[in-house]
């Protein structure tokens, strides 16, 4: 998936429009009621489309700072307790996805956007299991990890299909 080169205000104002979508979508899905099937605290992630469409089009880091943007908004909506969440899983889905992708560049193997975007869910998932483990001083909330996996499946491939609907028109808008 190669990024083409754009200059620096192009990417600063695309990556301010993209992270204004990510609090868009997070704010909108936090709106959401709860969904007897799911168990608590379990979303789709929307708001990760918008940082995977970074991830692939723009840098790096600028999938970082929406991330860190998104997570921001999300300390003065929801409170301290679902920043750390927030930050945590989008920190460490971030830094896993830019892995998986730098290893897929150099092994020149192009991957799905469901894989991506199920390996994003599932990091993210852990990365808040992480910090509910030490916001709680414990971590026999390691025990919730097999249903938060089942549930970042689920996740991933909504997520992904909707990338993968949704990138064709807009990197064509964009003209990237």
């Amino acid at each position: 998936m190669p990024k083409k080169q754009i200059s620096a205000a192009k990417r600063t104002a695309y990556t301010g429009i993209t992270a204004a979508l990510a609090v868009a979508l997070s704010f909108l899905e936090n709106l959401i009621p709860p969904i007897a099937a799911l168990p608590p605290g379990a979303k789709i992630g929307f708001a990760n489309i918008a940082v995977m469409f970074a991830l692939l089009n723009f840098s790096y880091a600028d999938a970082v700072i929406i991330v860190i943007i998104k997570s921001v908004f999300v300390l003065i909506t929801r409170g301290a307790s679902a920043f750390f969440m927030s930050i945590a899983g989008g920190l460490l889905s971030v830094v896993i996805l830019i892995a998986v992708l730098a290893v897929s560049k150099k092994t020149g193997r192009n991957l799905s956007y469901i894989f991506l975007s199920v390996t994003g869910a599932l990091f993210h998932n852990i990365g808040q299991l992480i910090a509910a483990g030490l916001y709680m001083s414990t971590f026999s909330v390691v025990g919730y990890m097999p249903v938060m996996i089942i549930c970042a499946l689920g996740s991933g491939v909504v997520t992904g299909i909707v990338l993968k609907i949704v990138i064709p028109p807009i990197t064509k808008i964009m003209s990237i």
